[in-house]
Formats: C-alpha cells, sequence, structure tokens
C-alpha cells in the first residue's frame, strides 16, 4: 500500500517544518488539497504552496484539484512535475482533453469523483487516466468519518478496471481519500485499493512517520 499523507491535516503555521519530518524512506507521495472556495466551500493552497514543498522535500507530489475550472488550473502545475495531477470528474466537460495534456508532460493523469457521483460516470474517461481517485468522505474538510457505502463504490470501480483491462488493454490505480486509518486499511487493500490519502490519521498524532509505518503495517 502506498501512502500519501494530506498536508491540510498538517499545522500550517508550520507546514515546513511538518513535511520536513516526512521521511522519503517511507512516505510515498505528499497530498496537496488544492481548494478553490466554489467547487468545495474552503479555500486553501495555491501553485506557491507546491513550489515551496516541491524545492524542499524528495518527496514526490500528489496534487487533488477541488477547482470548478480545472484547465485553467491544471497547467500552472505543469513545472513542479507532480507524480500525480487529479482534477475532479464532476468539473469539466472535457475530462478526455485535459487528461491528455496532463499525461504530455510525464504526469500521472488522475481523476476524481465525489460519493454522491456514480462509478459509470468515468466509464468512458477510463482508458485516459492513470489514477482514479475515489472520494471516500464528502470533500472540503479533513477530519472526517469514513463513508461505509465505499466499499460497495469499490467494488464496482475494480469491476469497471477489470472491463477496461480488458477492452482496452489499459489499466488505472485506485486511489481513496477520507477517514483512513489503521482500522480499515487492510480492508481497502483487499477492496483493491494501491493509494490511500491520509490526513488527520498523520498528522494528528506527533509521530508522523510511525502513523505511516502503522498504516503500511496494517496491511502485511
Amino acid at each position: 500500500m502506498k501512502v500519501s499523507p494530506s498536508v491540510l491535516a498538517a499545522p500550517l503555521s508550520r507546514l515546513g517544518e511538518a513535511v520536513d519530518k516526512l521521511d522519503k524512506s517511507l512516505v510515498d507521495y505528499i497530498h496537496l488539497d488544492i481548494m478553490d472556495g466554489h467547487f468545495v466551500p474552503p479555500l486553501t493552497f495555491g501553485e506557491g504552496t507546491a513550489k515551496a514543498i516541491k524545492n524542499d522535500s524528495p518527496i514526490p507530489l500528489d496534487v487533488h484539484l477541488m477547482v470548478s475550472q480545472p484547465q485553467k488550473e491544471v497547467p500552472k502545475y505543469f513545472p513542479y512535475k507532480p507524480e500525480i495531477l487529479t482534477f475532479h470528474i464532476e468539473t469539466t466537460s472535457f475530462a478526455i482533453r485535459l487528461a491528455q495534456s496532463i499525461k504530455e508532460q510525464g504526469i500521472k493523469a488522475g481523476i476524481s469523483l465525489n460519493p454522491g457521483t456514480a462509478i459509470n460516470t468515468l466509464r468512458d474517461v477510463l482508458p485516459y487516466v492513470d489514477v482514479v481517485l475515489l472520494m471516500t468522505v464528502e470533500p472540503g474538510y479533513a477530519g472526517q468519518k469514513f463513508l461505509s457505502n465505499s466499499y460497495d463504490r469499490l467494488k464496482q470501480l475494480v469491476q469497471v478496471r477489470t472491463e477496461v483491462e480488458k477492452e482496452y488493454g489499459t489499466s488505472f490505480l485506485i486511489e481513496v481519500d477520507g477517514g483512513v486509518t489503521d482500522q480499515n486499511v487492510s480492508d481497502l487493500k483487499k477492496a483493491g485499493v494501491d493509494i490511500v490519502v491520509a490526513g488527520s490519521f498523520v498528522f494528528g498524532s506527533k509521530d508522523y512517520n510511525g502513523q505511516v509505518i502503522k498504516l503500511k503495517e496494517a496491511c502485511q
């Protein structure tokens, strides 16, 4: 299981210090929740934060755009070469074009969907993306509880992934975001998840790396 700690849950007044504490040999990605105050109520980071973290940390960036006009925002992150750059299916009618523009930069294209958006909404886009980020809470705020119907949605997504692999010869990683702990991460792995975003679970402790170890050990 790969772990992507979300700095949304880190102490923002000491964000640089928090990022510096993450062990590059343990932490797979640093997850950035970019919120514009429109698609979701809060306003959080921008490309300046991505640049600062990229300059200070060797850990790859996992950028999640929760913005209402991703076609305008996506190119702003190209210079910082995140490992994954994700936008929401609910925000654009041109998801394939946007995914292709990301992949042309040598960046993994991610597509995300909210808990109330049907899995089948993604069906025609999936051959063109590298990652599907399934929200397991309503986006916008850290510290929410994992939504129990997410397991049914994961089952549907895994089935669709199998269909896409057979039909197109392509595949994608499954990432989940929201309410991940050492109590459910093993079940998520068994359900087919490849990457977990963990915010409050990691940064709500004084030992960030110890919490990452707990998540990984729970999957062994």
